[in-house]
């Protein structure tokens, strides 16, 4: 029986979403998108962070929390973008780690109790990162605004980071948006890789898996590169189809022919 690791002299599974975010391939967009969050750091607020389904947002958040500093930064991440107006605060309160409240007024006075006693008395600022947002009710979305006064809003004791696909980009020109809008310190649209990123990024992980010889020929990475659009969760996904064509096809080089035989199921 075959196995990809053996048949291409890997010492692990290309590909893999697990990888160490110190070993992703620096493009301009990461980049970017960090330097973004750097100042969402030093300067709390909301930002609102989308791209396509794939592109490394989620990525990109995780390099950033690795490398925040626990002392001072507390971050709380949820993929849970479904939810009601009171249920998202119900959500909030249990990350928290804070006992329950039914009434709204009392979940809403807890949580900013502790966001403020988390930055003002024990020096950690709470770091609230939302994920798939792109899901959230515009109900639920007001609730988060409202959550983010303090001080008659003049103070941002906290960072709340809402990432999720194009349609929250879309979501948020919404003319009931506006006071949302008018609220957001950052905003940043991750875009694909170009060419030269995917060919960065083809090479990153097969080194990252252990790889010594290249694998896909240059024109197989042009084709990956243009049949994917540059988002590399499919980038990896076709690379890896292709890896397993070859594979029981006995050759060890991939060639353009063989992408486009996997695109078509041929």
């Amino acid at each position: 029986m075959k196995d990809i690791m053996a048949w291409y002299g890997l010492k692990r599974e290309p590909f893999h979403k697990e990888i160490k975010t110190s070993e992703l391939v620096d493009t301009e967009a990461l980049r970017e998108c960090l330097a973004r969050l750097d100042f969402m750091k030093q300067n709390g607020g909301i930002m609102l962070l989308t791209g396509d389904p794939g592109v490394g947002k989620t990525v990109a958040l995780r390099r950033f929390v690795d490398n925040l500093n626990g002392n001072i930064f507390r971050p709380l991440y949820t993929p849970l973008s479904t939810l009601s107006r009171i249920d998202v605060l119900r959500h909030i309160n249990h990350k928290l780690g804070l006992g329950p409240r039914f009434a709204k007024s009392q979940l809403y006075t807890q949580i900013q109790q502790e966001i403020l006693e988390s930055k003002e008395q024990h020096g950690r600022t709470i770091v609230l990162i939302i994920d798939e947002a792109h899901m959230l009710h515009v109900d639920t979305l007001q609730e988060l605004r409202l959550l983010t006064n303090f001080k008659m809003d003049s103070h941002d004791p906290f960072i709340l980071i809402m990432a999720g696909q194009t349609d929250l980009k879309r979501i948020m020109e919404y003319a009931i948006m506006e006071p949302f809008a008018q609220r957001l310190r950052m905003r940043y649209h991750m875009p694909p890789f170009d060419q030269k990123q995917t060919s960065a990024y083809l090479e990153q992980q097969l080194k990252y898996a252990g790889s010594k010889e290249p694998i896909f020929d240059n024109n197989a990475i042009s084709t990956i590169h243009e049949l994917s659009f540059g988002i590399p969760r499919r980038i990896g996904t076709m690379a890896l189809q292709v890896m397993l064509y070859a594979m029981f096809d006995d050759k060890r080089t991939v060639n353009a022919d063989m992408v486009l035989k996997v695109k078509t199921g041929g």
